[in-house]
């Protein structure tokens, strides 16, 4: 096995990276409110570390974080961060949504070839 997160759990993470971004932009809720769910969807969505190119923008958003144990509850004091910080956390996370997006996208396309292989294999 490469590694790679089977299609459910793509499917999974592109639905809580999706609400994280989100999150972050609810005028319904305050900045600290915003970010504490973004936080809480971005990491209930990995229970180890992203492989490929998802793990650079996921490192990016932990370290701006104060580099927390992976697991763990993460509270943060948006008037702690930095700009830079809050910044790196916006973007990376949008980034990092685009990513498992595609490895999701691209794992359905290869999930659907290989139904229509076993098809035609039938036939």
């Amino acid at each position: 096995m490469d590694g790679t997160p089977d299609l459910e759990t793509l499917r999974l993470q592109v639905e809580q990276l999706t609400t994280a971004v989100e999150a972050l932009a609810d005028p319904e809720r305050t900045p600290q409110q915003r970010l504490d769910r973004a936080l809480s969807y971005f990491s209930r969505t990995f229970r180890d570390d992203p492989i490929g190119p998802a793990f650079a923008p996921w490192r990016r958003i932990y370290k701006a974080i104060g580099d927390p144990p992976v697991g763990t509850t993460i509270a943060v004091k948006i008037d702690l961060l930095t700009p830079e910080e809050h910044s790196t956390i916006t973007q990376a996370l949008a980034e990092l949504a685009e990513h498992i997006k595609k490895t999701c996208e691209d794992a359905e396309r290869t999930a659907a070839m290989a139904a229509e292989a076993s098809e035609a294999d039938k036939a």
